[in-house]
């Protein structure tokens, strides 16, 4: 791994936080490019590689000790996606619930429980954090998380504070997506009462009546007939009425086949509901497909930012390290790298695209560092940054 000689430009928006004293910037500034450039993303690992670093122990002090406002931290972080076009949030935009989980090996990981992963699938033992992520045509964020602690709040009612805090932040989107595991009662009610739309997929034992009966959808399903409709492309065998839904009452039910590419696969099949209940079929596909970007900022997260890296024991400490990872990532969505030549970079449509372009910015920093220090022999600068080879 090469040294980060300097801070990544990225990082610049950093210095506008009334959040962190001048101290705690230089902190937020290392711990952020180390998230981003270092390959050890560890406390341990940003202190090392990242030169501008002070010292492991006043990173860690950052993180457990200082005296900084992560609610403070969020809300300004939010104000700086606003500031920018590309990253300022409409009612045209969406918010999405829906939660991950880091996997960890120690028992002393903060509210580290065993859980069912249907990614693996099978069961890990890690944390799991529920997200809500701002989403429209040309960007994707997060706008809060909250750890789930197993014998305490359940699950949706995390959800519902998410969405309450999306609320009093004033985020505009009108439309809410989320999958099975929120798929309640209690979850779209709150949701109606705020004057919000709801799309999300149904369990396929979910009953729907149809014909005077009560039966499952995935039941009804076998008795329906399909009409085939093309959808960005991809051609869907669709079926939608209005129909009461479990306990979720009267609501747009959706059947939806998608053909397969490989005709050894079987199709799959979703069983979307809505409260949208005029909303054509095409638009309930196109809005349930923006799941998919809540995948992507947990995909990127994970394999770029750091996401599950954090070793503390310290409760306080890991929340603070995922709120500066929401910072990294945003400040990323923001395009504020710059390249080799000294030009804004365009907007990026992948987090891979900046995290490359900030490692280009890093090797430069290298390159520009060591030749500016002539009066220093190589022996000299491999001196100072044996640590990293060690």
């Amino acid at each position: 791994m090469l040294p980060v000689t300097s801070f990544l430009s990225c990082t610049e928006p950093i210095d506008q936080l009334d959040c962190f004293s001048t101290r705690q910037k230089h902190h937020a500034k290392t711990y952020v490019t180390g998230l981003v450039a270092a390959s050890n993303k560890t406390v341990q690992g940003i202190s090392t590689h990242v030169l501008p670093a002070k010292s492991e122990r006043a990173l860690n002090k950052f993180l457990t000790e200082y005296d900084w406002d992560e609610d403070q931290l969020n809300n300004e972080r939010l104000a700086l996606l606003q500031q920018a076009n590309d990253t300022k949030w409409t009612s045209d935009g969406v918010v999405i619930i829906d939660d991950t989980f880091t996997h960890k090996t120690g028992e002393q990981i903060p509210n580290a429980g065993k859980f069912y992963d249907h990614t693996v699938p099978g069961y890990i033992w890690g944390q799991n954090l529920i997200y809500a992520i701002y989403a429209d045509e040309k960007t994707t964020y997060p706008l809060a998380f909250r750890l789930y602690e197993k014998d305490a709040k359940r699950r949706v009612e995390l959800a519902l504070e998410l969405v309450d805090e999306c609320l009093e932040r004033g985020v505009p989107a009108d439309t809410y997506l989320f999958d099975i595991t929120y798929c309640s009662e209690e979850f779209v009610t709150e949701l109606e009462a705020a004057g919000k739309e709801w799309v999300s997929a149904v369990k396929s034992d979910a009953r729907v009546t149809y014909g005077g009966e009560r039966i499952r959808v995935d039941a009804l399903a076998k008795r329906i007939d399909t009409v085939p409709r093309t959808v960005n492309g991809e051609t869907y065998h669709i079926w939608t009425q209005k129909r009461d839904v479990s306990r979720l009452g009267e609501v747009k039910l959706l059947i939806t086949k998608k053909d397969s590419s490989d005709e050894d696969e079987e199709p799959s099949v979703k069983y979307i509901v809505s409260n949208k209940i005029d909303a054509p079929a095409s638009h309930l596909i196109q809005l349930y497909a923006m799941r998919w970007r809540v995948e992507t900022f947990f995909r990127d997260t994970k394999q770029d930012l750091g996401f599950g890296d954090c070793e503390l024991r310290h409760a306080a400490g890991a929340s603070r390290h995922w709120h500066l990872l929401m910072l990294a990532y945003s400040l990323l969505k923001l395009g504020t790298a710059h390249s080799a030549l000294g030009t804004i970079l365009a907007r990026a449509t992948s987090l891979r695209s900046e995290i490359k372009r900030s490692f280009r910015e890093s090797v430069e920093n290298l390159l520009s560092w060591a030749l500016t220090t002539p009066s220093r022999s190589t022996d000299e600068l491999m001196q100072e940054i044996e640590g990293i080879f060690v």
